[in-house]
Formats: C-alpha cells, sequence, structure tokens
C-alpha cells in the first residue's frame, strides 16, 4: 500500500513537471516566432503588387487546321481534291467560302513550314494560298453584283485579311533576310485584299477596320 502510494505520488510529480516544461517550450516557441516575424518585416522589404504586362492584341480570328502539309506525298491528292471542289461549286458566294478556306489552311501550313526550317517551300504555300484570299475577294464582289446577301462573308474576309497581315509580319523575321523581300510581296495580297474588303462594307453602309497602310 505505502509502495503504492510513493508510485503515485512520483507519477504525479513527474506529470506536472512534464506539463510545465511543456508550457514552457511552447511560450518560447512562441516567443521566438513573433520575433522572428517582426524582424523579417524590419528587414525584408514589403512586396509591392506588380501589373501583368499587357498580351499583345490579336486578331479575332482563328485559322483552321491545315491538315497535311505540303512535304506530304498525298498532300497532291489534297490539292487535286481541293480543285474539283471549286470547279463543282457554281454559286459564287459559296464558291468564295470555300477560297478563303483554302486560304487560311495554306497560310496555317505555310506557317508551320517554315517554323520547321521549310522557308522556300513555307513561302510558296502561303503565296498560293494569299491568291486564293485574292479570288475570294473577287467572288464576294461578284455575288454582291448579283444581289446576293453578302455581308457575313465580307465581314469574315475583313477580319481574315487582318489575321493574315498579323500572320505574316509574326512570321517575317523568321525567315533569312534573302527571302523577307518575297514575304513582303506577299504580304500586299492581305493589305490590297483588306482596303478592298472596307471599300466595299462602307459602299455596303457598313463600317469596316482600316490600317495604318
Amino acid at each position: 500500500m505505502k509502495k503504492t502510494k510513493i508510485f503515485f505520488s512520483i507519477a504525479a510529480v513527474l506529470t506536472f513537471a512534464f506539463f510545465v516544461l511543456g508550457t514552457s517550450v511552447w511560450r518560447i516557441q512562441a516567443q521566438s516566432s513573433v520575433f522572428d516575424y517582426r524582424i523579417l518585416t524590419l528587414v525584408l522589404p514589403t512586396p509591392q503588387p506588380t501589373s501583368a504586362p499587357s498580351p499583345t492584341p490579336t486578331v479575332d480570328y482563328y485559322l483552321p487546321y491545315p491538315g497535311i502539309l505540303p512535304d506530304n506525298m498525298l498532300y497532291p491528292l489534297k490539292m487535286a481534291r481541293d480543285r474539283v471542289w471549286l470547279f463543282l461549286t457554281i454559286d459564287p458566294l459559296k464558291k468564295g467560302e470555300k477560297l478563303l478556306l483554302f486560304s487560311d489552311k495554306r497560310l496555317g501550313a505555310g506557317k508551320t513550314l517554315i517554323e520547321g526550317g521549310k522557308v522556300e517551300l513555307g513561302i510558296s504555300t502561303i503565296t498560293k494560298g494569299e491568291k486564293y484570299l485574292e479570288e475570294a475577294i473577287a467572288q464576294a464582289e461578284r455575288a454582291r453584283k448579283k444581289g446576293k446577301e453578302t455581308t457575313a462573308l465580307y465581314e469574315k474576309l475583313e477580319k481574315a485579311t487582318l489575321k493574315h497581315q498579323e500572320i505574316l509580319t509574326e512570321v517575317l523575321p523568321k525567315v533569312p533576310p534573302a527571302s523577307q523581300e518575297d514575304l513582303k510581296r506577299v504580304l500586299d495580297y492581305a493589305l490590297n485584299g483588306h482596303k478592298a474588303v472596307v471599300k466595299a462594307l462602307g459602299e455596303m453602309g457598313i463600317r469596316g477596320t482600316e490600317t495604318g497602310k
């Protein structure tokens, strides 16, 4: 019985000692944390909010997926299919829409080729695409003269010609200096095409987006 009392007394003393020790350690840690925080706030400067850089504005027009590229052995079949498709399309409005689609795809394909190091083939592909763009605008004009509703096509052409200018300007520094003049001449297709589209929209009573050139 006596041994039991001694055991409980020792246990109680040890429990109290651990409680006091734990409380002391907790207080020291809390004080050191406050102290460290205060030191850090004094030594380190308060971070200032920074504004994110403004993204470069882009034309709200997305190029379709180009599909197989001109360096693919099956590409001639794709071109033959496109020519047959255009031949069978009699309505100038629908033909203009198809020509614009082909133009957009060739621009995307040419851009991919240039970025892949095939500059000459890329410029050739883009050139054909911009000629399609020029023909698409001509078909839109034919449809307008026939009294067809061409507003939607002209508004799409307006955005397309701006997007083509944007892509060509982006690609220009990626080609060697000897090839840049060729690409600048191709850029004129998009520039002149945009002017023609804006003029047609103006005649239709719709205000187009003017460019600097």
